[in-house]
């Protein structure tokens, strides 16, 4: 059984993804702002953008009006 254990140690090393500390994203702030936007049929919008520390910034997009 200790064969066994190793390889399937080595061949979880070989196959599982390796997760490092800067992966985590972790929430800085939101931030809200009015926007012009062709997709919207008033072409007004409300953004919000949620910064983080390690990720790029997401946006988002809300139509109104």
């Amino acid at each position: 059984m200790h064969i066994i254990n190793k390889l399937a140690d080595r061949l979880l090393e070989k196959v599982a993804p390796t997760v490092t500390a800067d992966a985590a994203c972790k929430y800085l702030s939101t931030e809200r702002f009015f926007a012009v936007d062709t997709r919207c049929s008033s072409q007004r919008a409300l953004w919000t953008v949620i910064h983080y520390d390690n990720c790029a910034p997401k946006a988002t997009s809300t139509c109104f009006g």
